[in-house]
């Protein structure tokens, strides 16, 4: 379905990213994966590529707008850039957020938004240049959605990923370039390791279907949004959370 098309993963080394660069290169897609994790960004590199798919690994750090330039730039130099997956993001320390640390703060809106507006931003540009179109996919929250007790900036962030997304996607659905929001529940990721067993159990607990998600489910969402058996879907948000948002 996606044979001849580049897409970039950022945050592609681990969990989420990982999963969808995969399911991406297995589809025929070129997958440059961008990450500050080198190791796993080239243990995930070697497994598509063992697997009989295409990866590259580009080192980026979202906080460096220099370095989401140069992902782009490595893309387009590898034939073009159809698919962007702003994936890159981190939890936070939590806390409420009448404690929360400045530095806290600005480090999880540094990365989990300002990084994702320069993913859409620069792959926005390259896409209009090339003017074959194109999809971004935006990872946010259902932190985002609702509240966020002690996760504060964490869920301001994955709101303003959300608004973003919606707003891009009304700007430039005249150049076929389409932009959606996927707004994960509870998944099984590194972003989890900082809780306690008995914060699991609870998590669990408040999921209608009673278990975590997981990556791989998680990226098949992403895929299918950035696929052209979504080419009639943009400015949306799509909340993928065992049901806890119905409740």
């Amino acid at each position: 379905m996606l044979h001849g098309k580049v897409a970039i993963v950022t945050g592609g080394a681990i969990g989420i990213g990982a999963a969808t660069a995969k399911i991406l290169a297995a589809q025929g897609a070129t997958v440059v994966i961008g990450d500050i994790n080198q190791q796993a960004a080239l243990q995930t590199t070697e497994q598509i590529r063992s697997a009989d798919g295409h990866a590259l690994f580009q080192p980026c750090d979202v906080r460096n707008e220099a370095d989401i330039q140069a992902l782009v730039q490595f893309a387009l130099e590898q034939g073009g850039l159809d698919i962007m997956i702003n994936n890159a993001g981190i939890g936070g320390q939590p806390a409420p957020l009448h404690l929360t640390e400045n530095h806290n703060w600005q480090r999880v809106l540094d990365i989990d938004l300002t990084g994702v507006f320069w993913g859409q931003k620069y792959a926005s540009q390259a896409m209009l240049a090339t003017g074959k179109g194109g999809a971004i996919v935006n990872v946010a929250s259902i932190a985002g959605v609702g509240g966020s007790p002690n996760l504060g900036p964490y869920g301001v962030a994955k709101a303003g990923v959300i608004q973003m997304s919606k707003t891009g996607a009304i700007e430039l659905a005249s150049a076929g370039i389409r932009i959606n929001a996927v707004c994960p529940g509870w998944t099984e990721t590194a972003i989890l390791e900082g809780f306690e067993p008995s914060a699991h159990e609870r998590m669990i607990r408040s999921i209608p279907l009673k278990r975590m998600g997981t990556p791989q489910e998680i990226a098949e969402l992403i895929v299918f949004l950035a696929s052209p058996a979504a080419s009639f879907i943009t400015g949306a948000e799509y909340i993928i959370d065992g049901g806890i948002t119905s409740m």
